[in-house]
């Protein structure tokens, strides 16, 4: 949970510095998109951390089945959000879309954590 929690404060840090570069070339809107895009991104990480890492369990059946279950989950919450986002920034998809993918970049940062 520790690294998770990590990797989400990453991405919500990679949201705020992507919205003061979208925001400083494009205005507010491309700044909120960018923001959102972020955001997004780290409360799906930091969800399916806590699904899947939240039930202390040593059965590796039940172990892989929250893993599974937290993934599906991620996947439905991640069209249910994207789905608002795009409704509510129909003029700034680029900046929604590229800050989450870049906030995806904070696992490679995760994998030199000790």
């Amino acid at each position: 949970m520790k690294v998770a929690t990590r990797i989400a404060l990453l991405q919500l840090l990679i949201a705020v510095a992507s919205a003061v570069l979208w925001g400083s070339f494009q205005g507010w809107m491309a700044a909120a998109s960018g923001f959102c895009g972020g955001l997004i991104c780290a409360v799906l990480t930091y969800y399916t951390a806590v699904k899947a890492l939240g039930a202390e369990t040593s059965d590796p059946r039940a172990m892989v089945t929250n893993l599974f279950r937290a993934e599906s989950r991620k996947w439905v919450l991640a069209i249910v959000l994207f789905g608002f986002a795009i409704m509510v920034f129909k003029g700034a998809l680029a900046p929604l879309a590229t800050t989450f993918a870049v906030g995806h970049l904070a696992y490679w940062f995760a994998l030199s954590w000790k």
